[in-house]
């Protein structure tokens, strides 16, 4: 098993790193799900150690060790106030993200990828537009546009939605992007992420962004689909990750 460390980034998030030493250069961010924690994803974060990487967990904002009545308030909340709430909470956490960047980069650990799931891979994508040395991410589950399943547009929202990924591709696939969706996804509508990968490719092809689609997968995959996830997620973060 390879070596865990537990710590807190300026004394208040809380980090899980898992990794074989000697302690490799690459590190992959792994950001969980809504309503998880980092431990949630300790079987992907093992596989990365297993692979040569260093894996780092945190706990989003209201999540984990954060834990705090943010996600019963979300769950007693209906459109639009739900979706405004969550975008806030993707852009305090993309915020914190960083900060963790700025700790394990200053252990030694480079180059930098991401790989989010769902609430995650929105958080994801929002640091990768935001944040210049992320080398490479993968959005599990994810989009990089903001727009609501359902309900009206407030004020907030479109000021909220302008901060999506989606309208800043430069930015968002500087570094390659690989981005794998459930076909019949209902919480995250698998054609937002589909749409901006195939804008990418036919108005930006100086940008690198890879995408997948599961057709008989919901927003809770089939188990093995889950896995393939993995296994090319796994590829491609090495890939890239070690191509310095």
């Amino acid at each position: 098993m390879p070596d865990e460390y537990r710590f807190f980034v300026d004394g208040r998030i809380p980090v899980l790193k898992v990794h074989h030493e000697p302690r490799p250069g690459p590190a992959v961010i792994v950001l969980h799900g809504l309503g998880a924690n980092a431990d949630a994803q300790r079987g992907e974060m093992n596989a990365l150690a297993t692979w040569g990487l260093s894996a780092v967990g945190v706990d989003a904002p209201h999540h984990g060790a954060r834990r705090d009545g943010w996600l019963d308030e979300l769950a007693g909340l209906g459109p639009p106030e739900s979706h405004a709430r969550l975008l806030h909470a993707i852009r305090e956490s993309a915020h914190d993200v960083s900060r963790v960047i700025d700790h394990v980069a200053s252990e030694g650990h480079w180059p930098i990828g991401l790989a989010g799931i769902s609430f995650g891979a929105y958080t994801a994508l929002t640091v990768a537009a935001n944040d210049s040395r992320v080398r490479a991410t993968v959005s599990i589950l994810g989009s990089p546009d903001w727009t609501p399943r359902e309900g009206p547009i407030t004020d907030e929202l479109r000021w909220l939605m302008q901060h999506a990924p989606v309208h800043r591709p430069w930015d968002c696939a500087r570094q390659p992007v690989f981005l794998l969706n459930a076909g019949r996804d209902s919480v995250v509508p698998p054609h937002w992420a589909r749409d901006f990968a195939h804008r990418i490719w036919q108005w930006h092809p100086g940008l690198h962004v890879e995408h997948y689609e599961y057709p008989e997968s919901d927003h809770t995959m089939r188990q093995e689909d889950w896995d393939d996830v993995w296994r090319r997620s796994l590829g491609f973060l090495r890939r890239h990750l070690y191509r310095e």
